[in-house]
């Protein structure tokens, strides 16, 4: 069964037919799953402090003035670091990656982000969630996912797995109404969008998968398996290739 997930972002009404049995003729092409997310970015290690180089000075002379801003506080000549980018500037450069090679650092960095919550306690209840799935006890993982949603209901990520877990054992009430709750807490989140695409296309909901899978190109360009997808439902819904 595919990987569930979907995103409130999208609005998109479900139809009737896509409460239909699946065609078992007509099988449906997998989006291949992203890979690992990568490590936790390393905080810098601390520099040292900045020794004084400046040259042997001659007798009776002054030493240049450090500028000193108010406080006190001593101000090197390098520039302050830079803040780190916002999920909305990251996924801005995501759109307009020139390559796949440029978009999976910043795909996994918004996804790491996304897997982070103001909770430590969910976020372990998370990590606890995907090791479990991992090791197909699905059984394990479900248990700790609705303690994870009963206790952190604002985390998107919560409820992606849920959705997921759902699917596995084709509870799609329960699937869709997680994945709804995806959307409505993390519009922009390109893997749901693309997997409801999926969802939709496999019960047969032809212009709402692709609708989806376009608003999922839109962010990301380089899902795999999406252009492919999009060419054949554009000519399945308007009769045309892109």
């Amino acid at each position: 069964m595919h990987r569930l997930i979907v995103t409130c972002a999208l609005v998109l009404a479900v139809s009737p037919v896509a409460w239909a049995q699946p065609n078992p003729e007509r099988p449906l092409p997998r989006l291949p799953p992203f890979g690992q997310l990568p490590p936790e970015p390393q905080t810098p290690d601390a520099q040292p402090p900045e020794t004084d180089q400046t040259p042997d000075r001659q007798p009776g002379t002054q030493a240049p003035q450090q500028q000193r801003p108010q406080g006190g506080r001593i101000v090197s000549g390098r520039p302050a670091p830079r803040p780190p980018e916002t999920d909305d500037q990251l996924l801005a450069k995501l759109a307009k990656a020139p390559d796949r090679r440029a978009a999976r650092p910043i795909e996994g960095e918004l996804r790491a982000r996304w897997a982070h919550s103001d909770s430590p306690s969910a976020d372990l209840l998370l990590k606890r969630a995907d090791q479990a799935i991992k090791a197909h006890d699905s059984e394990t993982a479900r248990a700790i996912v609705d303690k994870l949603t009963d206790i952190a209901p604002n985390f998107a990520e919560g409820w992606h797995r849920r959705a997921t877990l759902a699917a596995e054992k084709d509870d799609y009430r329960d699937a869709i109404d997680a994945l709804r709750r995806v959307l409505a807490l993390q519009p922009k989140h390109f893997v749901a969008m693309a997997e409801l695409g999926q969802i939709l296309e496999e019960f047969d909901d032809k212009s709402h998968a692709l609708e989806a899978y376009r608003q999922a190109k839109a962010l990301d360009p380089f899902i795999d398996g999406l252009e492919d997808r999009i060419r054949q439902l554009t000519k399945d819904v308007e009769g045309q290739g892109i």
